[in-house]
């Protein structure tokens, strides 16, 4: 049996790591990490998002724990996502107050 390349092992419950890291340093900033620590937050997402990539082969007792995180922090950071989105849009094409 030959071991998979590292590259292959960088998947946490199917997301690649390098969308999770961004969104785990988001969610960070979102909770109120000052944007300044922004860049040591981005290590230490990747390094827990590497090690799990890496711990998940062999505990998989631990992966319908991970899959929740994941879906939870994916869904999350999305559905703020379209509500601000939409917030904005609202706000930027309301019509003027006044006019009519």
């Amino acid at each position: 049996m030959t071991e998979p390349f590292f590259t292959e092992t960088l998947l946490v419950a199917g997301v690649p790591a390098v969308v999770l890291v961004p969104l785990v340093v988001e969610a960070a900033k979102r909770v109120g990490l000052p944007t300044r620590y922004a860049p040591l937050a981005t290590l230490v997402a990747a390094g827990l998002v590497a090690g799990a990539a890496e711990a998940l082969p062999f505990m998989p007792v631990l992966e319908p724990v991970v899959r929740w995180a994941v879906a939870t922090l994916l869904l999350g950071l999305g559905a703020t996502g379209a509500y601000e989105t939409t917030r904005f849009l609202r706000r930027e094409f309301a019509a003027p107050s006044g006019q009519g």
